[in-house]
């Protein structure tokens, strides 16, 4: 295996962190990782050294000092990668000034916020004639004045997707009448939180479609990687749990939407995008692009890698010079699983009498590759358990109540 000089600094934890340094570690790279607290993806045998700094993800002060004073302890320029929309939206601030010092692979700052902020993303999608749900932006103040336009149920979802996770627990509100939408919008006033209202695509986790990939400096697609959606968890606009790998060449319209997308924004780095197929039109509407790596609590980004497109360690190879070639093969055909969220996602289906627990065993036969599990680095995953469970027993786990909700729904069949 080969030897690369330039080490990597991972700005976060969770899967996402765990999956780029998995990538980046079993290719011969020296990775460190900064986290605000603890977490399980830096008990990684792939995380040569980790630096608990609370606010170092989210402080763009805390986060310049840090990368100021770990800049004198290299004998190399460090590959950042950011693994937050706040902590890639801090980078892009301190380019001109790291650039001696730190590799980034990542746009500019202009560009991020194009993807990052959504109301400037929507109207952005609008202006380039990009297929997407319905999108109101709105407050208390002149919600009568679209009334009439918006057509219950609707999805309330936030501008910044981390810091309304983080203040209430949960990645939106489903609204089914306009009392219903008050009285959220005065629960998201009170946090200071702008949130936007979207029609809801119908349709089953089946009808999702996620391209992952990376665009190099000139923006040309270098890899692109293809998954459909299985499962998700919560049951309604949760995360994947359970995904399998397609040939892009199946939902090709949604991989010309994205490069056309992407290329006029001059976009650099890596990115995700999701999909889903409308049932009333049967159109691919976009519904978001993460311009960084993913993988907070679904599957992880070591799923392309382990079918044969490692995203991740394409972006490295770029910044520290390396000729990088163009990537379109991949084994398709392989299931990408994280066990604890899909076993509750099969809880809850079968809830709704739609999968047996014998269909959901049966679902995972054939070649799979699992989000935290790992045979050549089980401490992770062990470490992984215990603090899950520890948080359920404690009711600290923002999965509990639907878990709660799903076990009593068993229950009583």
């Amino acid at each position: 295996m080969d030897r690369y000089e330039n080490p990597a600094i991972v700005i976060g934890g969770t899967e996402n962190g765990l999956g780029v340094i998995r990538n980046l570690g079993r290719n011969g790279i020296d990775v460190y990782c900064l986290v605000d607290k603890k977490h399980h993806a830096v008990y990684s045998k792939y995380c040569k050294e980790y630096f608990v700094i609370p606010g170092v993800t989210s402080d763009l002060p805390r986060l310049k000092i840090v990368l100021n004073k770990f800049k004198n302890q290299l004998a190399h320029k460090a590959v950042l990668f950011p693994l937050s929309d706040v902590s890639i939206l801090n980078v892009s601030s301190l380019v001109d000034e790291l650039s001696d010092y730190y590799l980034i692979t990542i746009s500019d700052r202009n560009v991020l916020e194009t993807l990052i902020k959504k109301k400037r993303f929507y109207h952005s999608l609008s202006k380039n004639g990009v297929p997407h749900p319905q999108t109101f932006f709105l407050d208390l103040e002149n919600l009568g004045n679209i009334d009439e336009e918006i057509t219950f149920p609707v999805f309330i979802k936030p501008s910044e997707s981390q810091v309304f996770m983080r203040k209430l627990g949960r990645k939106g509100f489903v609204a089914h009448s306009k009392e219903e939408l008050n009285r959220y919008l005065k629960l998201i006033q009170r946090n200071e939180l702008e949130v936007m209202i979207q029609e809801i695509v119908p349709g089953p986790p089946t009808n999702h479609y996620l391209i992952d990939g990376y665009f190099d400096k000139n923006s040309n697609p270098v890899v692109l990687f293809a998954r459909q959606r299985l499962r998700m968890f919560p049951p309604s606009f949760g995360s994947s749990t359970a995904c399998v790998s397609i040939p892009i060449s199946e939902i090709s319209d949604m991989k010309e939407t994205i490069v056309k997308y992407l290329s006029s924004l001059n976009f650099r780095g890596i990115f995700n995008a999701e999909f889903k197929v409308d049932s009333r039109d049967n159109i691919g509407k976009l519904l978001e692009v993460n311009a960084r790596s993913w993988g907070g609590s679904s599957i992880g980004n070591t799923f392309p890698s382990a079918c044969g497109a490692n995203i991740i360690l394409i972006a490295y190879l770029e910044a520290i010079g390396k000729e990088v070639e163009i990537n379109k093969a991949y084994e398709t055909g392989i299931l990408g699983i994280n066990f604890v969220l899909d076993l509750m996602s099969c809880l809850s289906t079968i809830d709704q009498r739609k999968l047996s627990f014998k269909a959901w065993l049966s679902s995972m036969k054939g070649k799979k590759h699992w989000t935290v599990w790992a045979r050549d680095d089980m401490k992770p995953f062990l470490i992984f358990i215990r603090n899950f469970l520890g948080a359920m027993l404690a009711g600290r786990n923002w999965y509990l109540d639907h878990f709660k909700d799903i076990l009593k729904g068993v229950s009583a069949r």
